[in-house]
């Protein structure tokens, strides 16, 4: 868990005494069709739900598969697992394929726009 979550919250709670409108983001609505329960500690007693669990296994698996396809793609051979597949592919080697694997970077690419986008 993060060190800045606390499951118990004090601010935007319901208030049967309230005066003001009680504001509800169409998450929140969705919370309480899944679990009307769920929703009422949330939204009345300020204890929110934990947060999801950190894509650690995903972003392991991510790395370790990059690392296998790049020996393949330095020795500009097939992967053992397209040969079984009968995938007649080499891994692909290209300069700028540290930059498309950054994340918020990526590929990049400029389209000009037809003519019927633009202004007359």
């Amino acid at each position: 868990m993060t060190s800045n979550y606390s499951s118990q919250r004090v601010r935007n709670l319901f208030s049967p005494e309230g005066e003001k409108p009680f504001k509800l983001s169409r998450s929140k609505i969705e919370d309480f069709l899944k679990c009307p329960h769920c929703f009422y500690l949330d939204r009345r007693c300020g204890t929110g739900r934990p947060p999801s669990y950190p894509f650690t296994l995903n972003n392991a698996v991510d790395t370790l598969l990059k690392k296998e396809f790049d020996k393949y793609r330095v020795e500009g051979t097939i992967h053992p697992l397209c040969l079984t597949h009968g995938i007649d592919a080499v891994p692909f080697a290209h300069t700028d394929l540290d930059d498309w694997r950054m994340n918020l970077k990526g590929i990049r690419q400029s389209v000009p726009l037809p003519k019927s986008f633009t202004n007359p």
